[in-house]
């Protein structure tokens, strides 16, 4: 009976520690790790040093480390002397498994604002397929687990961090993908603290095939160095393949890596490691990328980094972008096929910026302007509009715009602008829009030369990139990034409201003025297309049309007009569905 009141609490006094610890109050400065890997048992065996900075404003006494449900942890110690700590399985999307393995360390003395320690840490377990966080949500296994490939195996061997596997300790709150994008926030969160943490990774795949090689994001070499190891499965010594990760700053880079008998293929400015029957395969990878350099060259500035190109051996599995690295089976493909798949990893070779809305949706933008290199304008804005559905949803869903006094210059956007998102569907897809709509507005050469003068380091004000835009130039875009970027507005709703037709006076019977009434429903403005259709031909002009406003344009036209359409689709809009307007046939003179 002592016995079991004692275990009572115990236990109240972890719930106790539980609720009032801060998970987030240290920033990991510092990653060396040593991380052993026997494919055969699917296991991973990790020990090294975290370097902690606390971040909070209050002294700290315990530190919360967070690791994938399937490992456990072995041992925490601080100048060589073991920790007490509290095992805990706690509940979070930010890991394939829907759970995390989490300790929670008593420190001897408390660490004050601003104050490091350096732990020895040891952990390990196996990593296996598990798609469960997908899964519970109602996601068909199959599905889930393309998205949620990784796994340490003999057949296939590929693992990433942070929102996919935990291999490398983190402290984040539960968060779970029921709940919007909380679990793309809490990362984003994560990665901003840790945006110049040092990561250091030693990768040994214990293996008797010496030709296997280890892939991914800024390896110190392609296929590292042969040796012997002690398998953490057996204790036997075995044959070794070694590879190091090194990384200076996880704000935009997931450590990954990739396992394999790789054979590499090297061509400028991009390197594919793939499987030695996929060959062929390679080469048209790589001529793909080649095929891409003309349409980059005239937007953006030279590569500053090598794109690297990692074969998935598992077909089945999604492709996965990191920086630029590309994580991808390679699947024999129409040659504008491969080069849509290969601009994105390109362009971020190119061009990074902090801010992902830029980022992301100058991927997708670039794809565009490459179809439309390709196959023309009507097939760039159907490429477009596969995101419209989903981000019109996307912006049903968005909390209400701010009040007016959250300016861009205020840095107090309201929630889900471009500014602040989590959503990759307003990333990308919104994103590519407002580089689409800029483009239509500005000129290809205005774009190209504000994307040649942006700097990463200098874009510290939301409003960078548009003064970019805007250097030298009349035009004001502040209405633009201000119902695009800096707030959120939602989408237009155009509406024809009506097409006044007269003959002009001074040529009867020649030209025909045309009057075109246009309403935006919506809240945000734009400068949209108008068609002017007449038995001959048609007539386009530009047309700037506020959010719940109307606008009227004249033109002349040859003939009388018989419908008159507005936007072409480069513009998101709620609904279409009352963009054409049949103009009444005009009644014969007397």
């Amino acid at each position: 009976m002592k016995r079991r009141v004692a275990l009572i609490f115990v236990g109240l006094a972890m719930a106790g520690s539980a609720a009032a610890l801060d998970r987030e109050a240290f920033t990991v400065t510092r990653y060396q790790l040593e991380v052993q890997i026997d494919r055969a048992s699917h296991v991973m065996a990790v020990t090294g040093q975290l370097t902690l900075r606390n971040d909070s404003k209050s002294a700290q006494k315990n530190v919360a480390l967070q690791v994938s449900s399937s490992l456990a942890w072995n041992g925490i110690a601080l100048d060589r002397n073991p920790l007490e700590w509290i095992g805990n399985h706690y509940t979070s999307d930010i890991d394939h498994t829907g759970a995390l393995s989490e300790a929670v360390a008593t420190l001897p003395k408390a660490v004050l604002p601003g104050g490091t320690i350096t732990l020895d840490v040891q952990y390990g377990g196996t990593v296996t397929p598990d798609s469960t966080r997908l899964t519970r949500m109602g996601a068909p296994p199959e599905m889930a687990l393309r998205n949620d490939w990784d796994q340490i195996s003999e057949p296939f061997t590929a693992i990433r961090g942070l929102g996919y596997v935990v291999w490398y300790p983190v402290a984040l709150p539960s968060v779970s993908m029921s709940d919007g994008n909380a679990v793309f926030a809490a990362m984003d969160a994560w990665k901003f603290r840790h945006s110049r943490t040092e990561f250091d990774a030693r990768i040994s795949v214990v293996s008797a095939d010496t030709t296997l090689c280890i892939a991914g994001n800024a390896t110190a070499s392609a296929c590292g160095e042969s040796g012997t190891t002690e398998s953490p499965r057996t204790g036997v010594r075995a044959n070794q393949i070694s590879n190091s990760i090194h990384l200076s700053g996880l704000a935009q880079i997931v450590p990954a890596f990739s396992v394999a008998s790789y054979v590499q293929l090297e061509r400028p400015g991009i390197r594919l490691f793939h499987a030695p029957e996929k060959a062929s395969v390679a080469k048209d990878y790589a001529a793909a990328a080649e095929a891409n350099e003309p349409l980059l060259q005239e937007w953006l500035n030279p590569s500053g980094q090598q794109v690297t190109v990692v074969e998935l051996t598992d077909a089945n599995a999604n492709p996965f972008q990191n920086g630029a690295v590309l994580f991808t089976p390679l699947r024999q493909s129409q040659p504008g096929t491969l080069e849509l798949l290969m601009t994105p990893v390109q362009v971020t070779a190119r061009f990074v910026s902090p801010r992902r809305w830029i980022e992301d949706g100058l991927q997708r933008f670039m794809q565009a302007v490459g179809v439309e290199r390709r196959s023309g304008r009507k097939a760039a804005l159907q490429f477009l509009d596969e995101y419209l559905a989903p981000l019109v949803k996307a912006e049903e869903q968005a909390s209400p715009e701010p009040s007016a006094a959250a300016t861009a210059n205020d840095n107090h956007p309201g929630d889900n602008t471009l500014l602040n998102t989590s959503d990759e569907i307003l990333l990308r897809g919104k994103g590519s829009f407002v580089f689409w709509m800029l483009r239509d507005m500005l000129g290809d050469e205005v774009l190209q030369h504000a994307l040649a003068a942006y700097r990463p380091g200098a874009d510290v004000n939301p409003a960078y990139f548009q003064s970019l835009l805007q250097d030298g130039k009349k035009r004001n875009l502040e209405w633009f990034f201000d119902d695009w970027v800096y707030r959120n507005r939602g989408l237009p709703d155009f509406r024809v409201e009506n097409a006044y037709v007269r003959p002009l006076l001074e040529s009867p019977g020649k030209t025909i003025l045309v009057t075109v009434t246009i309403e935006n429903r919506g809240g945000a403005g734009a400068e949209v297309p108008v068609l002017i259709q007449t038995p001959g031909g048609e007539r386009a002009m530009r047309m700037l049309v506020m959010g719940h406003q109307k606008a009227s344009e004249r033109s002349p036209t040859p003939a009388p007009p018989t419908r008159v359409v507005v936007n072409d689709g480069s513009v998101p809009e709620i609904n279409s569905g009352d963009n054409t307007f049949d103009v009444p046939a005009s009644p014969a003179p007397d």
